[in-house]
């Protein structure tokens, strides 16, 4: 198995979400007031099987998704420092994912968590974990773009 390729693979999903959800966060911190004003001067722009839905993501604070936005940014952090095979990215993508998940929580309740970001954070944080093991990210003799160097075997 390439660990190397299946690692770039796992980095580009991650530079691809991270990314994308960095821009749609951050430009919603920045316009949230605007997107109010024009919902609640044209509601029939939003339909009605949304507009719960609706209503609940415009009534957030800005707070919100300034948060989520500097946690995706600390995201594509760690996965440009994943890419450089360095295990600090690891500690920078695995504390901005687990704090993304909190999120929610924090802001809207324990109602809103959603399993199914639990577990693809869970399976993102196991297989970068895995992979930058078996590539000697996290130290001994294989360490392959680690900042320290590899022991020497000791001689009794």
């Amino acid at each position: 198995m390439n660990h190397k390729a299946t690692l770039h693979f796992l980095l580009v999903l991650t530079f691809i979400t991270a990314g994308l959800n960095l821009f749609a966060y951050g430009m919603t911190a920045l316009l949230l007031p605007q997107m109010q004003q024009m919902v609640k001067d044209v509601p029939e722009m939003v339909p009605e099987a949304m507009r719960t839905y609706m209503d609940i993501y415009l009534s957030m604070p800005r707070l919100y998704f300034l948060g989520a936005a500097l946690l995706y940014g600390l995201e594509l952090l760690g996965g440009i420092r994943m890419w450089q095979l360095k295990a600090a990215g690891f500690h920078c993508y695995t504390l901005a994912r687990l704090l993304l998940l909190l999120i929610p929580v924090l802001f809207l309740g324990k109602e809103f968590v959603q399993l199914g970001d639990i577990m693809f954070a869970a399976l993102f944080i196991l297989a970068y974990w895995l992979i930058l093991k078996q590539l000697g990210v996290f130290g001994g003799n294989t360490a392959e773009g680690d900042d320290t160097p590899a022991l020497p075997p000791e001689n009794d």
